[in-house]
């Protein structure tokens, strides 16, 4: 999807539909009750009552107390940067390594940071961390790209990858069950979602922690799983201030959202309070950015479009967006430049092309 022609800022065009039809209606919920207009006043009561809601679906835990202090692996280089692998405690009993991306050549400043969640850190990164040879699908190694544009970059893990042992009986999904029971049965009322962004909220603290950090330009971005990961803790962080997720699927039928290592089957209960726009308003007016393929398309928009008028509320209705490629689940070299061409304007940064 190329926009050469087109002079607007890169945010201006992707805020506003290619194409008319969306899909079939997903009959979501207005924001305002009763679909009437919403002061900015009556927005933040309501926003108490929505983040209340999606605090009882996602679950709490009580966390033992642990000692929180990284360990750190080794330190190495990649061709693009400077690396250290670190182990990063997330609870009493595990831990997620992660591996911080540090610019070379910038001696002075802050810089911009970028937390980046998936399985592991080596897609993301681009390498394997064990023989470092390059891995595949160079176009997702979102934290090789934002390094070579001076970001400040920790690459994390996801449960369930830092929970159990894979039982290696080859089942399908066989890893994430075998951690989402452990999960259950020492947290019995926290959901797959909500370790997940415990997990990453856990590796923003320790971006946060580092000294050159910019904490006005933190940005976080995800590819699928990580897209999840992206856009729930996004959503629900405001120490992030951009959100960059791609092909995660928004509305809750286009992936497993059901899975019991996400929210489970409460979602398709009758009385289920809450939906995907909803938590998206909460972000506003943090900007955010969909990376549109296959689980995200045409009816994403109903999503973006219903939050928009909390956006507006801010003077920010431009900062939500889908950049619809449609070619596949993971997206093309020239859709990730043109993401970083928006994410430097929403941070006033200029940023060139990156080597994918």
């Amino acid at each position: 999807m190329k926009h050469d022609s087109d002079a607007r800022p890169v945010s201006n065009r992707l805020s506003t539909p290619p194409y008319a039809d969306f899909g079939a209606d997903e009959g979501l919920a207005p924001i305002a009750p009763a679909g009437g207009a919403l002061s900015l006043g009556q927005w933040e009561g309501l926003r108490e009552q929505l983040r209340s809601q999606w605090d009882q679906v996602l679950g709490h835990a009580d966390l033992a107390p642990f000692d929180r202090a990284p360990q750190v692996l080794r330190r190495f280089n990649l061709p693009e940067c400077d690396a250290t692998e670190v182990l990063l405690p997330t609870t009493a009993t595990s831990s997620q390594k992660i591996l911080l991306m540090t610019p070379r050549g910038k001696t002075a400043g802050t810089l911009p940071g970028a937390v980046i969640p998936f399985y592991n850190p080596d897609l993301m990164a681009g390498y394997d961390l064990e023989t470092g040879d390059p891995k595949d699908a160079p176009a997702v190694h979102f934290g090789r790209h934002l390094v070579q544009l001076g970001f400040l970059v920790v690459c994390g893990q996801a449960f369930p990858y830092n929970t159990v042992e894979d039982p290696g009986t080859g089942a399908s999904f066989a890893h994430w069950h075998a951690a989402t029971d452990k999960l259950h049965e020492q947290y019995p009322e926290w959901t797959g979602m909500a370790r997940l962004v415990h997990d990453t909220r856990v590796a923003l603290d320790f971006l946060l922690d580092q000294p050159r950090i910019d904490p006005d330009r933190i940005l976080i971005m995800g590819h699928s799983l990580g897209g999840k990961m992206a856009f729930y803790a996004g959503c629900l962080d405001a120490r992030i201030k951009a959100i960059i997720a791609s092909d995660f699927g928004i509305a809750f039928p286009s992936t497993n959202w059901d899975a019991p290592w996400y929210l489970g089957q409460q979602i398709h209960e009758p009385d289920f309070p809450v939906a995907h726009h909803q938590l998206l308003a909460l972000a506003a007016p943090t900007p955010l950015l969909i990376l549109a393929g296959d689980c995200d398309g045409p009816r994403s928009w109903q999503y973006i479009n219903a939050a928009r008028s909390v956006y507006q509320l801010h003077g920010r209705g431009d900062a939500l967006g889908i950049l619809d490629h449609a070619t596949g689940h993971r997206p093309p070299v020239d859709v990730v430049q043109t993401a970083y061409q928006w994410l430097g304007e929403q941070f006033g940064l200029t940023l060139g092309a990156c080597r994918i």
